[in-house]
This record gives structure tokens, sequence and C-alpha cells, in this order.
């Protein structure tokens, strides 16, 4: 199994930019025979996005990219990282997540769990941790 780890400069709030290089790095993934590919924590909006991540046009254009990026992921597992909504009405309003994209969508999501809030890190104050966690079975695309 290939595996392929996207290291990219993301620049926070360039949703255009940052959607085509990771749409690059998967199109250079699946030439490369990768099964998977895995992009960085919030790679999406970019990191740190601090406060606009409180900000609902912000959010439209993640899901937006979430989208389109999976559209472009029909024979490639992509692993990203994405503010994802809280949908229980108790505590704050996003989950730091990992998003897997797969056949052109959602296929798993896992929530961040320990989040930092220290030196440069703020992200107890914009995420609300995980309580619950769970593995996901790959089946390799025929």
């Amino acid at each position: 199994m290939k595996i392929a780890l996207a290291q990219l400069n993301y620049h926070i709030g360039n949703f255009t930019s940052n959607t085509a290089k990771i749409i690059t790095a998967i199109e250079n993934a699946r030439a490369q025979q990768a099964e998977i590919i895995v992009f960085s924590e919030l790679a999406i909006g970019g990191y740190p996005a601090k406060d606009l991540l409180q900000n609902a046009t912000f959010l439209k254009q993640c899901n937006e990219s979430i989208t389109t990026i999976a559209s472009h992921c029909q024979d490639i597992l992509c692993i990203i990282g994405a503010p994802i909504p809280n949908t229980d009405p108790e505590g704050k309003a996003l989950y730091n997540a990992a998003v897997c994209l797969e056949k052109g969508k959602i296929t798993h999501i896992s929530k961040k769990g320990l989040l930092p809030n220290y030196d440069v890190f703020d992200e107890y104050r914009y995420f609300e941790p995980s309580r619950k966690f769970a593995c996901f079975t790959y089946k390799k695309q025929k």
C-alpha cells in the first residue's frame, strides 16, 4: 500500500489557492499509485485560523472546499483536516477534525480530543474536544 503525505504551505482563508494545491497533490499521489493521501491539520482553511473560525462565511467556504476536493477523490482516500460543526446543542460550535473523503463524499470523520491550550496554541478556545474515539476500516478500491 502506498500512502502519500502532503506537506503544503496553506494560507489562512485563501480557499482558491489551498483547494487548488490540495487537488494537485491528490492528482500527483494518484499518478504515483498511492491509495491514500494525508494532509495536515486544518488544511482546508489554513492554520491557525483563530477568530475566522467564528465567521459563518469562512465556515461555508470550508464546506464548499471539502465538497470540491471530495469530487477528486473517486479512486483515492484523502484524509484532510477541517473544522466540522458540532451538532450537539452543548459545547463549542466546532470540532477540529480529520475528514476522510472517498468516492466523492465524506466517509468518516475523526474529531480531535486533546486540544492544546498553551504557548501559541489556542485550540480549546475554538473547538469542542471529542469524547468518543473510533477506528474505521479502509477497504482497498478495485
